[in-house]
């Protein structure tokens, strides 16, 4: 792995032994073993993919909240993290535990947003990927276009798909490089923010080095160029941007305040079920507002309970942080 901003191994098992830990089924004590050693576990049995998964899914959750943290080092000092963050965490642990997992970007969303996100992939038995989104709130997860590894022949290369497209491609998650390029991407936004032009060129092009198909640089690295006064080589990287269907879903793609505002369910305190109705019923995850005798079936409660949970955490997501 070779993600640009990861603690050293020892640092990270010494972190993760401090966390609040969720009862672990007698099943998966040797995977937990590994979590906690930083070994080089076997890849998951078949029967225990998904229990796994379930587990370090409720394990994140359980320590880190949603937050403006990208790096790995600090979203583990903060315990907050954002999208990316939350992938780079799942990553690194579900492969101590055995999961072929990575991460993948997202191109268009559940809703239909062109929003600059990303999320976790597993590979599980026969290679069917499953998609999990900590900051989403979701365990299986259908965001409408990605951007990840297709097998083509002999070789894997990446690019963006439709999410209908999956079933009849063998996929896997981005290059690990490709998540450096991001990280560096999003640093030099940072950098962008702050009028540090040259510092955010550099990010720029070290992250198009690593990750070519992302695009998003070569938008931002002309707004540099263009305010450094270099407006040829600005012109060349807004041409880049803007050069087809695919690089223009990319370029447009805007954080939205609905998904931000994700956050505030953290900020006051909503359990984990409050928060997964509440995601349900606004539709953020399935990308539609599912109704609210379907919710109470799922949870098996009755309807008026799930109603009554709802209003509960709208109230509190207009009230003062908690």
């Amino acid at each position: 792995m070779s993600f640009t901003d990861m603690p050293p191994e020892n640092r990270l098992s010494n972190l993760l032994r401090k966390w609040r830990h969720p009862a672990v089924p007698a099943s998966l004590e040797k995977a937990v073993q590994c979590l906690w050693d930083g070994g080089k576990p076997e890849n998951a049995p078949k029967q225990l993919e998904r229990e796994i998964l379930d587990w370090l899914y409720t394990f994140i959750r359980l320590n880190i909240k949603r937050g403006p943290v990208f790096d790995f080092a600090e979203a583990l000092r903060t315990r907050r993290a954002d999208c990316l963050a939350y992938c780079k965490l799942f990553t690194a642990l579900g492969r101590r535990m055995g999961l072929d997992a990575g991460i993948v970007d997202v191109l268009i969303d559940s809703g239909g947003r062109y929003a600059p996100h990303t999320a976790n992939l597993v590979k599980t038995s026969g290679h069917k990927p499953r998609f999990i989104d900590l900051w989403y709130g979701s365990r299986d997860i259908r965001h409408r276009r990605l951007g990840l590894q297709v097998k083509e022949g002999n070789r894997r290369v990446v690019r963006d798909v439709n999410f209908p497209e999956l079933k009849g491609l063998e996929v896997s998650y981005l290059p690990d490089k490709c998540v450096d390029g991001i990280t560096l991407y999003v640093l030099g936004n940072r950098h962008l923010s702050r009028s540090e032009l040259k510092q955010a060129v550099q990010c720029y092009t070290r992250s198009i080095a690593l990750y070519p198909e992302s695009i998003r640089p070569f938008y931002n690295r002309a707004i540099a160029f263009e305010r450094l006064g270099e407006l040829r080589r600005a012109n060349s990287d807004y041409e880049a941007a803007f050069r087809d269907e695919s690089s223009l879903i990319r370029t447009i793609a805007r954080e939205h305040p609905e998904i931000t505002a994700l956050s505030q369910l953290d900020e006051k305190a909503i359990d984990e079920r409050g928060q997964e109705i509440y995601l349900l019923r606004r539709g953020v995850i399935t990308g539609k507002a599912v109704p609210i005798a379907l919710i109470a079936a799922r949870y098996g409660i009755p309807e008026d309970r799930a109603r009554a949970m709802l209003s509960g955490v709208e109230r509190r997501l207009t009230g003062p942080a908690t």
